[in-house]
């Protein structure tokens, strides 16, 4: 159950505004005790799907754009889970999106904690990145946006800098299971290529998400922090990565 009735006009007018809109957003001006944030209330409700907040832009009501932009994409069929990435949101950026655990609402979701109360609600955290397309845990990240940005997730089982469903290239024998990932490339651009080194065919070229590579070999995480222009081989699917910067 949720809230039908407010106690005052701001606790109303969060109630009117999901009812009549599907969801109302919260923004909060920077302060003294952090940075600024806006977040959603009543997306779950309306779309059964997890609330939003987003942290540290340059102002509350840029924040709470991003937010309804965000709830429009989901009004339309997309669903946003954590770690991955949505290039639909932010004008010439991507973004990823985590989960937030549920001990820190109290700290950020006030009116979203009375609007659901005692009913459960999931959040993600829209993260975004710096001008080099760096996000907060990244090492080259500027730090104004790491200061900007606390990341309220705390688990950190994903190596990747990129979301799991960043696309990435493989081949057709890579993903029949007839031959091993055995050369990691990871292009100045940016882009991922897990190769089996058997074929440079562009007609058994294929493209997966970075999740679905790691669901096959979880040994590639262990050349997720492979810089740009740089590519690791290796002799077996047990054998040691040997990195070294592409020509």
């Amino acid at each position: 159950m949720v809230r039908t009735k407010g106690d005052d006009a701001d606790e109303q007018r969060v109630i009117d505004d999901v009812q009549r809109h599907g969801w109302h957003v919260v923004g909060i001006e920077e302060d003294a005790e952090g940075p600024g944030f806006a977040y959603s209330i009543g997306i779950q409700h309306t779309l059964k799907h997890p609330e939003f907040i987003v942290f540290g832009l340059n102002s509350a009501q840029t924040m709470m754009h991003i937010i309804n932009a965000i709830a429009e994409e989901v009004r339309k069929g997309t669903t946003f889970q954590d770690w991955h990435e949505s290039d639909q949101i932010l004008d010439g950026y991507s973004c990823i999106f985590r989960s937030v655990p549920t001990d820190v609402y109290p700290d950020y979701f006030g009116y979203g904690m009375w609007f659901y109360r005692p009913d459960s609600f999931s959040v993600l955290q829209c993260v975004w990145p710096d001008k080099q397309h760096c996000y907060p845990w990244h090492p080259d990240c500027h730090t104004t946006v790491r200061q900007r940005q606390p990341i309220l997730a705390r688990d950190h089982d994903w190596s990747f800098h990129e979301g799991k469903n960043h696309a990435a290239f493989t081949t057709k024998r890579v993903l029949n299971g007839s031959h091993p990932i055995l050369l990691v490339s990871h292009d100045n651009e940016g882009d991922w290529q897990f190769l089996c080194g058997t074929t440079n065919r562009p007609s058994d070229g294929k493209i997966v998400c970075l999740g679905d590579i790691i669901k096959r070999d979880a040994s590639i995480a262990e050349v997720a922090n492979l810089p740009e222009g740089w590519q690791a081989v290796r002799n077996s699917p047990t054998g040691k990565w040997r990195r070294k910067r592409a020509k």
